[in-house]
């Protein structure tokens, strides 16, 4: 169907002056054949893959510019960083279910040390019911008990850390059975923060599965953390804006994400060494990117390197600690 000039666009109905609607962009040449089908759906993807290709490739190579022609304002020629992030983070997930993190949750031997841990803490209770019998005759002859009591206090914060180690171990219900020691455990002083820290402690591995549907559902909280302290580092710096930041913080989580896929394919599919090598990959990434985006020499782009390398790890702590309480609150 071909739609003549002087008519309206069958998609936002304004009146149309050429082969294309300068309101919206579509065509006035309207196809409804299969053939026409097949080149719409070609031409998209090659479009697409065109230029997630091209800005992938320059992510690696050559982020600092990637960065800084994305803000200057080539956008139809990039993936936006949104986007790319988006799809990074998918890729990432869909990895670890598929194929795990690094390494288990619970190493070997960790039964093992469970159960040392067991038996650590009875010889410990067998030395706290000496104490006890020993500061009772004290107590009967009216001698001084301080020494006693010192060292029966020692022993229990000792047997009281055994005890939360064993349950992380995956050996704490043995250790609490019988003592009924287990709900009147005293961590914080709040019950009920202390009872949902004691319920994480027994079952670490549900904590870790809320934490991790959780860290999938919110990776963009890293973008938003991450945004004020770029404002903050990079104040000396003129005409910059919190889009520019936003760009640089997205582009560079990006890398780190597909960084992380390869190395879960690096270790847990292909069974490669060097994994400590893969990781030197994202401050040298980071360097390039931040002499690059923000045009910096070399002394202050190290230097920028490493103030915005402690911002990261400050705000990967903080981000877990929030996946860690959420974790725990429901």
């Amino acid at each position: 169907m071909h739609v003549e000039a002087g008519h309206h666009c069958l998609n936002c109905r304004t009146a149309l002056v050429g082969e294309y609607c300068h309101a919206c962009g579509q065509s006035t040449h309207i196809h409804r054949t299969l053939g026409a089908w097949w080149h719409d759906f070609s031409h998209g993807v090659l479009h697409v893959e065109g230029q997630v290709w091209r800005t992938m490739a320059m992510l690696v190579t050559r982020p600092g510019e990637l960065t800084r022609r994305y803000i200057a304002g080539e956008r139809r020629r990039f993936l936006s960083p949104l986007a790319l992030y988006l799809f990074s983070v998918f890729l990432l997930y869909v990895a670890y279910s598929v194929l795990g993190g690094f390494g288990t949750f619970h190493p070997a031997g960790t039964k093992e040390t469970a159960t040392e841990l067991r038996a650590e803490i009875a010889k410990t209770d067998q030395r706290i019911a000496v104490i006890d019998r020993a500061r009772a005759a004290a107590v009967a002859a009216r001698r001084d008990t301080t020494t006693l009591d010192q060292e029966r206090a020692q022993l229990v914060e000792q047997k009281r850390g055994m005890d939360l180690t064993a349950m992380a171990l995956g050996g704490g219900e043995e250790t609490d059975a019988g003592h009924g020691e287990h709900q009147e455990r005293v961590i914080t002083g709040w019950a009920s923060l202390d009872a949902k820290i004691a319920h994480a402690i027994r079952d670490p591995e549900f904590l870790l599965f809320k934490m991790e549907a959780n860290g999938y559902k919110f990776s963009w909280a890293l973008i938003l953390l991450s945004m004020p302290f770029m404002r903050l580092f990079f104040l000396w710096k003129r005409g910059l804006a919190m889009f520019d930041h936003a760009v640089f913080v997205t582009y560079s989580l990006s890398f780190v994400s597909l960084l992380m896929v390869v190395m879960i394919l690096w270790t847990r599919l292909a069974h490669l060494p060097g994994l400590g090598l893969l990781m030197l990959a994202f401050p040298v990434h980071l360097f390039l990117q931040i002499r690059g985006a923000y045009r910096l020499g070399l002394v202050s782009g190290l230097l920028m390197t490493l103030v915005v390398s402690v911002m990261a790890a400050m705000v990967l702590l903080i981000w877990i600690i929030g996946l860690l309480a959420l974790g725990m609150a429901h």
